[in-house]
């Protein structure tokens, strides 16, 4: 029996360069991973304030990542920071033009991405692989308790 923690590096490492292959292609190479992601949800949701700790929740990730992350969208021209109206304290983040020309070539990204890596893959199973991520979450939330 092949060990299936080997399987999933070796699925996750050639569906990430196929993604890249994608991306590329769709002139988003650096906006595969987590600045598309901030780009998206930003877009999502400009009716209202994100602030840093926005994307931390969104994301899952620390106070510094999300600083770091934000500081390079800042720099590649994404978007830009705005004091808040309501706290003086607190920064918003505001897609700039740029950023907001990103959102179309995203898309058409992530529907090519899954014509072409998902095609033929039934509701059903998205169902089974869903309870077993889910399962998998529940025993790495238990061992890291246990320690």
């Amino acid at each position: 029996m092949k060990n299936p923690l080997h399987e999933l590096k070796e699925i996750i490492s050639d569906l990430e360069q196929a993604a890249g292959d994608i991306a590329q292609k769709h002139d988003i190479e650096h906006l595969k991973g987590p600045q598309g992601k901030v780009l998206y949800y930003l877009f999502k949701h400009q009716e209202r304030d994100v602030f840093v700790k926005d994307i931390e929740q969104c994301m899952h990730i620390s106070k510094s990542v999300a600083s770091n992350l934000v500081k390079r969208m800042e720099k590649n021209g994404y978007l830009h920071l705005e004091t808040s109206a309501v706290d003086k304290r607190y920064k918003r983040l505001v897609l700039t033009q740029e950023g907001v020309s990103k959102i179309e070539p995203l898309e058409n990204f992530h529907r090519e991405l899954m014509s072409q890596l998902f095609v033929g893959i039934e509701p059903d199973d998205w169902q089974v692989v869903e309870k077993v991520l889910s399962q998998l979450t529940q025993n790495l939330e238990s061992f890291k308790e246990e320690d």
